[in-house]
């Protein structure tokens, strides 16, 4: 009896080591069966009627039925502005130089109405292996750089389920992903990015809208108040490590000039004063009256931010008011749109012990954790 209560106790406590220090991980199976070998289709912009590309070695032209049409060496210069069908441009080397950047996979010139296409077409985790620095800085904690790799990664697999009918999947901005090509990458990113390979959040057998931003200022955002549409995994959650991350905190002010030419279009003549109508319950603006010479109008917080630019307004969880000079003053907490991820938040949890895994669920609720495999 007394061995049994022994081994008992042994397979207790390996249950008990397993679940505390791990998650269960499932399989995600897209439902097209080439998913795992489609590249990420990055627009890199339009082309002109002169665009030069180089390697360190060959360049290989192909048409689209993958007939080599030219071959160069180092160097290749085209007019794409002339080409009637896309056409691709490959190297031997492991990158394309574009514009002073290298990019990995291959490059695709496509015509469509009058404008030609430049697009990177690279593998998802080599397209990582640039996100993830060009997100957030090498150096940090090695769970905070796997949690930006798992956010990222998701967050492209679902661009690419939901833009397969269209010409690209993302570009290199924050309107999707920042995306500075191979230069960026760094040893300790890329080492994140091949400790989470593959893994990805799902919510119902399906791959999330893993939204991330700089800083929540202390509390994230519900993005039914700032898209419009409630998200079942994206409720608004204390960010409380917030504090420990740059512009957390932060203070403007903007001169009169500015203020009326960013907000001219609204039609109410010169801006007498800006005032906060009301507020989400997560203290972010919802609304704000502006006064002016020729009338008032109220405004969304989300719509202000985009008129007078994101670097002047970090995010909508801020005061303002008119100064004696005539300048606005303006204080606020964090940087960006405040849903799904503070970026900072997740930089101070893993200085603080956190994993990756415990990251990403504290900021997105209800999901799992999913491997990416074929059918």
């Amino acid at each position: 009896m007394k061995k049994r209560t022994s081994i008992l106790f042994f397979y207790l406590a390996i249950f008990w080591q397993i679940g505390c220090a791990s998650v269960m991980v499932t399989n995600w199976i897209p439902e097209d069966t080439n998913f795992k070998e489609r590249p990420v289709r990055v627009l890199l912009g339009y082309a002109s009627d002169e665009e030069i590309f180089k390697t360190s070695g060959e360049l290989v032209v192909k048409d689209a039925n993958d007939l080599t049409i030219k071959r160069a060496y180092d160097f290749l210069s085209l007019n794409p502005t002339a080409i009637k069908a896309p056409i691709s441009i490959q190297s031997n080397s492991e990158w394309i130089e574009y514009k002073g950047t290298s990019y990995r996979g291959t490059v695709l010139l496509k015509p469509i109405d009058g404008k030609v296409y430049i697009i990177n077409l690279v593998p998802i985790e080599l397209y990582l292996l640039s996100v993830v620095p060009s997100e957030v800085s090498a150096s940090w904690p090695k769970e905070a750089l796997k949690a930006q790799a798992v956010c990222a990664r998701t967050y492209v697999v679902k661009e690419m389920l939901n833009r397969k009918k269209q010409e690209f999947d993302v570009d290199t901005s924050t309107n999707t992903q920042v995306y500075k090509g191979k230069n960026k990458e760094h040893k300790n990113t890329t080492e994140a990015v091949f400790e989470t390979e593959g893994l990805i959040l799902i919510h119902k057998g399906q791959p999330i809208q893993s939204f991330f931003h700089s800083n929540a200022g202390g509390y994230t955002e519900d993005p039914a108040n700032v898209w419009g549409n409630p998200v079942e995994y994206l409720k608004p959650v204390a960010s409380e490590y917030d504090k420990d991350g740059d512009q957390y905190s932060w203070e403007e002010k903007w001169k009169t000039d500015y203020v009326n030419q960013r907000l001219s279009d609204l039609g109410i003549g010169e801006v007498q004063d800006i005032i906060v109508a009301n507020r989400f319950p997560t203290s972010r603006v919802n609304e704000l009256e502006i006064i002016g010479t020729s009338g008032s109008k109220k405004i969304k917080a989300t719509e202000f931010r985009k008129k007078i630019g994101a670097t002047k307004l970090k995010s909508t969880r801020f005061g303002i008011r008119k100064e004696d000079s005539g300048e606005f003053y303006v204080k606020g907490l964090g940087s960006g749109h405040g849903v799904g991820m503070s970026q900072w938040g997740s930089f101070a949890m893993a200085k603080n012990q956190f994993n990756h895994k415990e990251i990403l669920q504290h900021y997105f609720k209800g999901i799992e954790f999913a491997r990416i495999v074929s059918k």
